[in-house]
């Protein structure tokens, strides 16, 4: 398997990407460009499908709101293209709930009614056309307790055997801590902003990277009740004027590519798990 610390390819439309029918290439197979006979004939050999879901929210002055479906998609691109040809992408759904973001402008927040019913018509639609394991990427952590729901829904109301939801965000915050350093994590922080500078520079302001000042004693009460399974939900311009924490002064391409192949090599054993178990206890 791989470390995840080599150069790794982070586009998903590039000279190796897929071929129209997903019958050859090296890059991952992406559902949203198949004919619908070529999707027929994918449908047929596919063990797994991956759902990137992200958020259209604000990320602070330097990142920009695509940055968590720009996150998911790629990393769910990275795993389908080490896992070809039995992994292939759904198209990702790149709105989330995020009403804490609303009092900072560019978001676009989902009732947690409307993610979930989002969720459920994607993956009975793929589960009519007999794609029985799936799972979800998520990259944005307002969205977990809906996906929790939506999945179980999917199992127990639908009959998919294996449907799943990992928060992917939490592999990139691991793998940057190691690189680079805890005060890094966050929202817009380094870890972040690294990973960005490696996808889409070009969507980075670089000059506004850097620290930004936070409510220091209510990010703590947050993370105690966290660490005890719990949440504490306060709108996010309380915790920060410039709606970013983290540290994002040390973010760099380099070390966003090294984020992505950690977090890729992880998010690709769990899908390798999936693929791998017997299904017939899943089924109903």
């Amino acid at each position: 398997m791989d470390t995840g610390d080599r150069t790794v390819n982070t586009t998903l439309d590039d000279d190796r990407g897929p071929s129209r029918d997903g019958s050859t290439g090296t890059g991952p197979i992406l559902l949203a460009d198949l004919t619908s006979p070529a999707f027929a004939a994918v449908a047929e050999r596919l063990d797994l499908v991956l759902i990137p879901v992200g958020a259209h929210e604000q990320h602070g002055p330097a990142l920009p709101v695509s940055t968590d479906t720009l996150t998911a998609q790629v990393l769910c691109g990275l795993t389908a293209t080490f896992l070809r040809p039995r992994v292939a992408v759904a198209p990702a759904i790149p709105w989330g709930v995020s009403w804490h973001h609303l009092g900072l402008p560019g978001t676009i927040s989902l009732r947690e009614e409307t993610l979930i019913a989002i969720v459920e018509d994607t993956i009975r639609s793929l589960h009519g056309y007999g794609i029985e394991r799936l799972l979800i990427v998520n990259t944005h952590g307002g969205n977990n307790a809906a996906l929790q729901l939506a999945v179980e829904r999917c199992h127990r109301d639908h009959g998919v055997p294996i449907v799943a939801s990992v928060y992917a965000y939490s592999l990139i915050a691991n793998a940057a801590q190691e690189l680079l350093g805890p005060e890094a994590i966050g929202h817009g922080g380094g870890d972040e902003s690294s990973v960005i500078l490696a996808i889409r520079p070009d969507l980075v302001g670089r000059t506004a990277l850097g620290t930004r000042e936070v409510n220091e004693p209510v990010r703590r009460v947050q993370s105690i009740v966290r660490a005890a399974g719990g949440v504490l939900p306060i709108v996010q311009h309380r915790t920060t004027d410039s709606g970013v924490n983290g540290d994002s002064s040390q973010a760099t391409a380099e070390a966003g590519t090294a984020i992505l192949g950690r977090a890729a090599s992880q998010l690709r054993a769990i899908a390798e798990e999936l693929m791998d178990i017997d299904i017939d206890p899943f089924r109903r």
